[in-house]
């Protein structure tokens, strides 16, 4: 029996590297496509239990309560939207294990990782090891245009006088009939990568001018079960304590060395794709998104500003196209 020459053996191998090589990005796109209906997932059963909690409560959860009850500057408690969902999705044991009572930071529910709260398709923190011991999340309660009720845009971009207030604006909890525009028209969560993004431009008022941000001192990750924050109303109104109790907080940043911690939560008046304050795509060109009336969607990462904005707003009366 005639064997192969050397000749035909390369000829072979090189015809097997080439189908490999023809055959991988279209595995590397079932791979992402079969992560991302994981994901997707993930949003539905985050959408059921905001609904649930609707429901149950009247309302959608508050993004956070800042403060225990009393004169300003209140003591801190810091217990997330989060936190507040849990019985909601199945994690009543980890709920009941949480005394609202005291503050959020110091108890074990701040490191305890809940798989429902992860994108399969992030690669960057998942584990509290990497974060200073405080879990994450890979999906963020829609903020509005910037920290604060009513959010009014200054114009320019966006039109001026138009209020881009969203689900989850100061410490509020808003129930279905706050949303004018309509419960189908208004995002109420969205991804957000987990190192962060940051700019390769002015990123103010603008999508799609940042990178993702490396896991190491410059990442800026979501935590889930504390607020920690960064500003906005828990931080800069000095009405409430430090996030250990420790006293009203003085410094912007919580963490002097990096990864840095902020809340679980996004604001619009930096972009989509563009700095750390705003949400951030993990899935290739699609940003993912969950309504109020419980719908998921994937949006284009390429969407315009403004159209962004109007998805987030719940009562700017600005069209939507997506």
């Amino acid at each position: 029996m005639q064997g192969f020459t050397l000749v035909e053996l390369l000829v072979v191998i090189a015809i097997i590297g080439v189908l490999v090589g023809l055959l991988l990005p279209a595995v590397q796109s079932a791979r992402e496509a079969a992560r991302r209906s994981s994901c997707m997932n993930n949003l539905k059963q985050l959408g059921l239990g905001l609904q649930n909690h609707h429901d149950t409560k009247g309302s959608f959860p508050p993004v956070a309560t800042f403060g225990q009850p009393g004169p300003f500057p209140q003591r801190a408690s810091h217990h997330t939207w989060c936190t507040y969902l849990l019985p909601f999705m199945e994690e009543t044991s980890l709920y009941d294990s949480v005394d609202l009572k005291l503050p959020a930071w110091g108890q074990p529910i701040v490191g305890q990782t809940v798989a429902g709260l992860l994108c399969p398709s992030d690669g960057g923190f998942r584990e509290p090891k990497q974060t200073h011991g405080i879990a994450v999340t890979h999906y963020l309660a829609n903020g509005g245009w910037h920290w604060w009720e009513g959010a009014v845009a200054p114009g320019g971009v966006l039109p001026a006088g138009v209020d881009y207030m969203g689900a989850f604006p100061g410490g509020d909890a808003l129930s279905m009939r706050d949303f004018k525009d309509g419960t189908s028209k208004t995002v109420i969560l969205a991804e957000g990568n987990s190192t962060g993004y940051k700019p390769l431009s002015d990123p103010w008022m603008k999508n799609g001018v940042g990178v993702p941000r490396l896991a190491n001192g410059e990442g800026v990750f979501h935590s889930a079960f504390v607020f920690t924050g960064m500003g906005g109303r828990c931080c800069e109104s000095g009405q409430y304590y430090e996030v250990d109790d420790s006293g009203v907080k003085a410094a912007w940043n919580w963490f002097k060395a990096g990864p840095h911690a902020y809340m679980p939560s996004y604001i619009n008046a930096w972009g989509l794709n563009s700095e750390w304050p705003g949400a951030g795509s993990i899935h290739p060109g699609l940003e993912g998104c969950l309504r109020a009336d419980g719908s998921v969607t994937f949006v284009n990462t390429d969407i315009d500003y403004p159209s962004w904005c109007a998805m987030n707003g719940l009562n700017d009366k600005q069209r939507t196209d997506d």
